[in-house]
């Protein structure tokens, strides 16, 4: 498979942290962003069948998405298309090894009709139905053009309606809930325990690497986690691994067979650096009313052959409602031509703060749950000036 198109992604810095000087994982949120921006210039290129545009901006998601197999999948009904059935296979090939499964669609989607009878197919099923762990595939119809991407799990809708107007008498703010808390963040021989804010900043293209961090009492470590109970902690897909800290030394053995070595600097009570990361101690909210107010955030993403911006805006209201607003434009440049793209979203409905995670509900029911914690530079306790939400660093307006 070509690769000379797969852009170098840069993210602009919201915050400051410590220099490094290697490329480190982009913020996701955004990345899927500038995806949900070129696939439907794709999908429409296809369409047209100008598969030299299809392949180029595929190639642009997968450098966006690396680990994404449908995008591999994709690029494999472009080139089957195109009438390249090698390079389908290269393709194929790529998206089983990254865990694709759908049986379903190999066998009866239009677009791999021209490789479908190829000797080389029946390999590529088998390792499909692998993948499936024995699972059959849903049932998929005959599709006419490669499948559009959609929101992940967690993120909002690219293009949700508005939910229904708010009752006449207005609910009071959602009260806290009763979801496990995380061990209160502490710092103590060098050792951390509980949830901390992790910004490391890389010198050498500019892009700022967020995430939360839970260091667990039982030396388990879990970034990104989904919850804080054993049960939620234990299905936590993202990346964990185990931790122990020696002397000035903390060492962490990640899941995936890694690890990562390095000296826990200028160690505070809720606070330290390792690894050239930032890591702060976190609290909840002090009530759901320090929520109340309109917030912005968003990302850049840049590169010799393609640029991403994105802008949210998040209002939570006393009553209980919120809005949400999402704009995102993206645009591909080659030494062929320029392209350019965007998409809107927005979104309404109900919201619920409990404890470290808030909950948002649309109209059309879609569930959006992430943690939440204030993040005050000039703010105070009952009204932070700053919030990061599932990704997001947002400042109140």
């Amino acid at each position: 498979m070509p690769n000379c198109l797969l852009p170098r992604l840069l993210v602009l810095a919201l915050l400051l942290g410590a220099g490094r000087t290697a490329p480190a994982q982009t913020t996701a949120q955004t990345q899927h962003q500038a995806v949900e921006a070129l696939y439907p210039v794709m999908l429409q290129a296809v369409k047209d069948r100008n598969f030299a545009q299809a392949r180029a901006l595929c190639l642009q998601a997968i450098g966006y998405e690396p680990r994404e197999a449908v995008h591999r999948y994709n690029l494999a009904c472009i080139e089957a298309l195109a009438g390249a059935p090698n390079a389908a296979f290269a393709a194929l090939n790529q998206a089983t090894a990254l865990g694709y499964a759908d049986v379903g669609s190999l066998r009866t989607d239009a677009d791999l009709a021209a490789v479908r009878a190829d000797s080389r197919f029946a390999a590529v099923l088998q390792a499909a139905a692998r993948n499936a762990s024995g699972t059959p595939a849903p049932p998929a119809a005959a599709a006419a053009t490669v499948r559009p991407v959609g929101a992940r799990p967690n993120a909002a809708p690219a293009a949700a309606k508005p939910a229904p107007a708010a009752a006449s008498a207005p609910r009071p703010a959602p009260a806290a809930g009763t979801t496990t808390p995380p061990v209160a963040a502490k710092v103590s021989g060098n050792k951390p325990v509980g949830l901390f804010f992790m910004t490391r900043y890389w010198i050498s293209n500019g892009a700022l690497e967020k995430h939360t961090w839970y260091f667990a009492p039982d030396g388990r470590v879990y970034v990104d986690p989904p919850g804080f109970s054993a049960a939620e902690l234990a299905a936590h897909r993202g990346e964990r691994g185990s931790y122990q800290v020696s002397g000035g030394t903390m060492t962490v053995k990640w899941a995936g067979g890694s690890t990562s070595t390095s000296t826990v600097e200028n160690p505070q009570a809720a606070s330290f650096t390792w690894d050239m990361g930032n890591f702060t101690g976190v609290r909840p909210f002090a009530s759901s009313q320090a929520l109340i107010g309109s917030y912005e955030g968003g990302e850049s993403l840049s590169s010799g052959l393609g640029s991403a911006i994105t802008s949210r805006t998040l209002t939570l209201r006393p009553d209980g409602t919120f809005s949400r607003e999402g704009v995102s434009s993206f645009k591909s440049t080659s030494d062929a031509s320029t392209i350019g793209t965007g998409a809107q979203s927005q979104g309404a409905g109900r919201w619920q703060l409990n404890g470290y995670f808030l909950t948002l509900t649309d109209g059309q029911g879609q569930v959006t749950r992430g943690i939440i914690f204030p993040f005050n530079i000039s703010g105070t306790a009952a009204r932070p000036d700053r919030l990061y939400f599932n990704g997001t660093m947002y400042k109140r307006q």
